[in-house]
């Protein structure tokens, strides 16, 4: 089965985040279950999840901090 690297990992070989890995599910499923490899499905899943297309927050309008009121008898 076909993974991607999440968090770099010596396995076989050395791995590098965004690496893909080709391995055999049982022998990687503690790489699994802690996040280090992903299948690409979920990795497609998860980056929608987290930025949908066209989602983007239009930019908050700058502002320009009020300034401070004079205080009276100061000269």
């Amino acid at each position: 089965m076909k993974y991607i690297v999440k968090r770099p990992h010596q396995g076989d070989q050395w791995y590098n985040e965004g690496d893909a890995r080709e391995a055999d599910p049982r022998d990687v499923a503690h790489l699994v279950a802690r996040g280090v490899l992903v299948l690409p499905e979920e990795e497609e899943a998860a980056e929608a999840l987290e930025d949908p297309e066209g989602s983007k927050a239009s930019p908050v309008p700058e502002t320009k901090a009020s300034e401070p009121a004079e205080t009276k008898g100061q000269e």
